[in-house]
């Protein structure tokens, strides 16, 4: 394997990791602004960062998919069970309404698979 070509998948991989996660945030922190009228002050941000993070710990299931040879259909499974965690969390932290709660978690996880989508298919392009 030559070293560019080293660098291309490491480059796609880290632009798929950062993109995504930074949309992910984005779009869960304005989305919990407008649907839960929420404040928008740094100990919030904290909190919901907080809830994210360890509310998203199935990902690490992730890292077992590198060494045993599970379906690629499992990365599916994981996202659906780190949706309803981030789902539970944001109803602990803001107490509101679960139909509002799991409007945001959709929207903030749909935003990173179109995203993270999206950049798969520019580099299926070249």
């Amino acid at each position: 394997m030559s070293f560019s070509l080293l660098a291309w998948i490491f480059q796609k991989m880290l632009k798929d990791v950062v993109l995504g996660n930074v949309m992910f945030l984005g779009v869960f922190l304005h989305a919990s602004r407008i649907l839960l009228n929420t404040s928008a002050g740094a100990s919030r941000f904290k909190d919901f960062l907080l809830a994210v993070l360890i509310s998203s710990y199935f990902k690490i299931f992730l890292v077992a998919m590198m060494v045993w040879n599970f379906p690629s259909s499992v990365i599916y499974i994981i996202d659906l069970v780190v949706l309803s965690s981030n789902t539970v969390a944001l109803k602990v932290i803001t107490e509101s309404a679960m139909n509002r709660i799991l409007g945001v978690c959709l929207v903030a996880h749909a935003v990173k698979f179109f995203v993270v989508q999206g950049l798969e298919l520019r580099y299926l392009r070249y």
